[in-house]
């Protein structure tokens, strides 16, 4: 496949608080990428194409047979036409490769059904890392952190399966890997898209200033997006080892598997059968409190439409 501008590339994090933003501005620094349309952060398509794989499938269902036999690939044909519309919309600079993010991988299985062109790197950060970050940003509790990065883990394993084939357009990268080894790391993601290396600023990667850190350059620890810039004290990989015995084991019980699976080594017990009682009635508990707050949720909505912060409360949000 020949590489020109309108291959875009898309990143998408396994959860938010997993770097997305880090690598993008980071492939902004190659003078033939270009960003979306602003203030677009993220553009979220694939998290919101339930209602265009229905609006498809409504159109097709509505042709009249009697006008002639359809081609076999005519809905991939339409997700493709609709993934090129939404391309379009962000694209403002037609001359260079529009770079675009979303800080998840829900419905990631249908990428390519409307983005058959375009390069995707997948973005995967420790599970203990995100669940900090999402705590201290969002107010999530460690259960929350654990099932949510968990499931998204299962999102892209299956991905990988389902397009092996297709590893000459998507590439597995960790953020942990990108901070421990720029200039490596950086090349190998280049080359993927086939971005000229030797034009590429590792100079100006290297010292590219943090940004939406839930702790580093934030006195209250509240996120904000002016530029930080990086002394000795950055440190976006340990921030949940100061968890106790009890949290290292809660989470190797909810994300273990997956953990080992992407290269992260667990720390502590790794809950066996024989040990699971006590992991089994705090889900127990745990959907429980979820549940309720479901139902409220939905008795809210008889009462009138929730605020977003409403939302937020109840867990029933997906944050950015």
């Amino acid at each position: 496949m020949q590489i020109t501008p309108s291959n875009p590339i898309f990143i998408h994090g396994i959860l938010p608080r997993s770097g997305t933003n880090f690598l993008w501005e980071l492939l902004l620094l190659h003078p033939h990428c270009a960003p979306p349309r602003q203030p677009v952060r993220e553009d979220l398509f694939l998290d919101h194409s339930d209602h265009l794989v229905r609006f498809a499938d409504e159109v097709r269902a509505a042709w009249d047979p009697m006008w002639g036999d359809f081609e076999k690939d005519l809905p991939a044909l339409m997700y493709a036409g609709l993934g090129t519309g939404l391309v379009s919309f962000l694209t403002v600079d037609p001359e260079r490769r529009l770079v675009t993010k979303s800080p998840s991988v829900r419905n990631l299985e249908r990428f390519f059904e409307f983005f058959p062109a375009a390069r995707l790197v997948i973005l995967v950060r420790d599970g203990r890392s995100v669940a900090q970050s999402s705590m201290t940003t969002f107010g999530w509790d460690l259960d929350r952190g654990g099932r949510e990065w968990a499931a998204a883990a299962d999102t892209i394993v299956a991905f990988q399966a389902a397009h092996a084939h297709r590893t000459m357009q998507w590439l597995l990268v960790r953020y942990e890997d990108l901070v421990d080894n720029l200039d490596q790391q950086m090349t190998q993601v280049l080359e993927f898209l086939r971005l000229d290396v030797s034009l590429y600023d590792f100079s100006a990667a290297r010292d590219l200033p943090v940004r939406g850190s839930s702790s580093f350059g934030s006195a209250d620890q509240v996120v904000h997006w002016e530029p930080v810039r990086k002394d000795t004290t950055f440190s976006p990989k340990d921030r949940w080892r100061s968890w106790d015995v009890a949290a290292m084991e809660r989470f190797n019980w909810l994300a273990g598997r997956q953990l080992q699976y992407f290269g992260y080594e667990p720390v502590g017990v790794m809950p066996s059968r024989s040990g699971a009682l006590p992991h089994r009635l705090r889900d127990w508990r745990w959907q429980g409190r979820r549940a309720f707050r479901l139902g409220t949720y939905r008795l809210r909505l008889r009462l009138g439409p929730p605020t977003r912060p409403l939302r937020r409360r109840l867990g029933l949000v997906r944050d950015a």
